[in-house]
């Protein structure tokens, strides 16, 4: 496999390294959202969440594809209304084969320049607080956490708190 990196929006045909991707993230890690078999999207709904990422300044798909697989990814979705249009909630993966290469500080740096190029003035993450690994590169790329949110999420019979985070942007 290559070591070159590509970090891009998504495109049209990334549909099924998309799914392939969410299916083995859900696998190997506890740190997201999703248990294994819990997602139900298809070839044509991700087609759909391209295509409307294609089409919009609030929100967005990244992808970091390594030789032709694609192993990362960073998801954006900005507020709806007036009074949150200027805030973008992230989430973020990169396969565990992948990690320690600098691909989550490119597909971060990637989605800050779009984001200031869109005009968010915050953006905001949570992120699961045993995960410290995740809450240290958000550290170091200048995210600062604004509160710890108490038996936030259930992983595994265990309940977890979530930190959230947050670093601004634009005037």
């Amino acid at each position: 496999m290559s070591n070159v990196v590509e970090i891009r929006q998504a495109k049209s045909g990334d549909e099924r390294g998309l799914i392939d991707l969410f299916d083995s993230l859900y696998q190997e890690s506890d740190f997201l959202l999703m248990e294994p078999g819990e997602s139900e999207i298809t070839i044509n709904s991700q087609a759909e969440i391209i295509g409307a990422s294609l089409q919009s300044s609030s929100q967005v798909l990244f992808v970091a594809v390594e030789g032709a697989k694609i192993v990362g990814f960073l998801g954006g979705a900005g507020g709806k209304v007036n009074r949150n249009r200027h805030s973008i909630h992230i989430a973020m993966g990169v396969l565990a084969e992948s990690q320690g290469k600098g691909i989550g500080r490119q597909l971060l740096s990637t989605f800050i320049d779009w984001s200031e190029s869109n005009q968010f003035h915050r953006i905001e993450l949570s992120v699961m607080e045993h995960n410290v690994r995740a809450k240290s590169l958000y550290e170091k790329m200048g995210f600062q956490t604004e509160g710890l949110k108490y038996d936030s999420l259930k992983v595994n019979g265990r309940y977890i708190n979530e930190y959230f985070m947050a670093k601004f942007i634009c005037a």
